[in-house]
């Protein structure tokens, strides 16, 4: 849902000093099986 990660991103980005963003990974691979070259 949009709006819950948008509030759950406001609330890190708002309550944790150092923090200016928060991503979430939508790719459809777990991160063990994406390769970067």
């Amino acid at each position: 849902n949009k709006k819950f990660l948008q509030s759950i991103s406001n609330k890190i980005i708002n309550n944790i000093k150092g923090i200016n963003r928060v991503v979430y990974d939508v790719t459809s691979k777990p991160p063990s099986t994406i390769e970067l070259e």
